[in-house]
């Protein structure tokens, strides 16, 4: 979700992250401000800028020694050169935790009414239930799980660690691939002009810059994996075993949704350009940063951007009744496919989910507060009759799952009126806890029609075919090498008559 929650996301940017504040803007984990470790692979994180001023911030004369060669591999997979080194900074870990954590005592009266209002806002989502500490939370993922960013502010790198270890060089290669794509495209620019472009879906547009941001990052990690030997690779695999490790072990109390929305954008990105490389070549990567994704729809089916070229429909904002009050900085904006996705996925059976918000067409939300409740309202239309009664259906089911009277949606002619309140920390708790299943549920079906692609279907074909078998069959037999050929010719039937 995204303008719904740009106050209070703002508000602890600058609380989380002093040096300097990540602005990140999106679904309501944005209001977290974090990048962390995903569950697969570890990370880094991407900070936008301040005005760096017009002769911008001091560069080293030469890059360290230390970080030569990767330099080297980035500019040369990349296929783009730096204009000019950046420097490094090696921290220990206590020093880079003073960079990514923050102190309860720096937080205002006013602060907490807003972080109260934000996690209102969440459990009127489903998306976390109880009383959830949500500056605790955020201070414990930073913690255990950022291990290095690049920030557009003052155009640096840092590390966390000051020896060369295995996975110290994957988080070089992560970052440094943000420096060279900063120096090409001047994302603190790009990323501002999105955010503020006139057009209700602007910060799903910024959000889906993000994506490729942090995809094109995770991509240029992997072909420094692929190039090692076989020892080297071994022990970057362990390294990083021992970083998710670490990683889940400081995270046993935070909601899986939060740890899901916060890999989301890493690992939609990586899929995007898993497309739009076979697609179009690396050329099509670079294409894609002067034209971004404008919808979260194209992160979670990538072909509706590369084949469909599929935009969104323009959908009025909710009206407030009286005594209903927008919370403080939120004009409204889009909901978003990937939120409506990880909203659904809390009470309603995955693949239910990913077909209702697969026919998404267009949206907007707003929240506030009635009577010391904090709300959301949101409008929403789809791209058919048929699409837009499965999502119905599906909102339906999910209201009814929850508090009786907290939630409820309704339909005018091509519009669907939703409306959530929250139900309070005492509410029962009903969520699945199945967000990050869903997540891969997506990211499996695009992985398998590029595979399908690559093999000589056609993209129809491919699309098809995926879709139904992520459907029939768990990610453990599409991962059997001893699948069941005939049942796999009968689920893809209908795909091949169509085509």
């Amino acid at each position: 979700m995204h303008g719904a929650l740009t106050a209070q996301a703002e508000l602890l940017d600058a609380l989380l992250a002093p040096d300097p504040p990540p602005k990140r803007r999106g679904w309501p984990l944005v209001l977290l401000a974090l990048v962390l470790v995903t569950v697969a692979v570890a990370v880094g994180i991407v900070v936008v800028s301040r005005d760096r001023g017009p002769k911008g911030p001091p560069h080293p004369a030469k890059w360290d020694a230390r970080v030569q060669k990767y330099v080297e591999f980035v500019e040369q997979h990349r296929e783009i050169r730096f204009q000019h080194p950046v420097y490094v900074d090696f921290l220990t870990d206590e020093e880079f935790a003073e960079k990514v954590t923050a102190d309860e005592k720096d937080l205002t009266d006013e602060d907490r009414t807003e972080i109260e209002q934000a996690t209102g806002l969440l459990r009127a989502l489903g998306l976390v239930e109880g009383d959830v500490d949500l500056f605790e939370k955020s201070n414990k993922l930073n913690g255990t799980g950022i291990i290095g960013f690049y920030s557009y502010d003052d155009e640096r790198l840092r590390i966390r660690g000051t020896e060369i270890t295995p996975a110290v060089e994957s988080t070089i290669i992560h970052e440094l691939t943000h420096a060279l794509q900063d120096q090409a495209f001047d994302l603190g620019k790009r990323k501002k002009e999105l955010e503020e472009a006139d057009d209700a879906n602007s910060s799903a547009a910024a959000d889906g810059f993000d994506a490729l941001v942090e995809g094109d990052a995770r991509r240029v990690e992997t072909m420094w994996r692929d190039s090692l030997s076989d020892r080297e690779r071994r022990a970057l695999d362990k390294a990083q075993k021992k970083d998710v490790k670490n990683f889940e072990d400081g995270s046993k109390d935070v909601p899986e949704v939060l740890k899901a929305m916060v890999a989301a954008p890493y690992e939609l990105g990586q899929a995007m350009l898993a497309v739009a490389v076979q697609q179009g070549g690396e050329r099509a990567v670079d294409d894609l940063f002067r034209s971004p994704p404008r919808t979260e729809e194209q992160q979670l089916d990538p072909w509706t951007l590369i084949a469909d070229h599929q935009g969104f429909l323009n959908v009025p904002e909710p009206e407030l009744a009286d005594g209903e009050k927008a919370l403080a900085g939120d004009d409204g904006g889009s909901f978003g496919a990937v939120g409506w996705l990880m909203v659904l996925a809390e009470r309603v059976p995955l693949e239910q989910a990913l077909t209702a918000v697969d026919g998404w067409g267009g949206d907007s939300a707003i929240s506030y507060e009635r009577d010391g409740t904090t709300c959301l309202k949101a409008n929403y239309r789809a791209d058919t009759p048929e699409d837009l009664t499965q999502m119905q259906t599906a909102l339906k089911a999910w209201a009814a799952k929850g508090p009786k009277g907290a939630a409820g949606v309704t339909k005018d002619a091509m519009t669907l009126a939703f409306t959530s309140c929250d139900p309070g920390k005492n509410a029962k708790r009903v969520s699945s806890g199945r967000s990050m299943e869903a997540l891969t549920l997506a990211l499996t079906r695009t992985y398998l029609s590029v595979t399908l692609v690559k093999s000589g279907a056609t993209v129809a074909m491919a699309r098809c075919s995926a879709d139904r078998l992520v459907r029939a069959f768990s990610l453990a037999e599409l991962n059997n090498p001893k699948i069941d050929p005939k049942r796999v010719a009968a689920v893809v039937a209908p795909c091949r008559r169509d085509s």
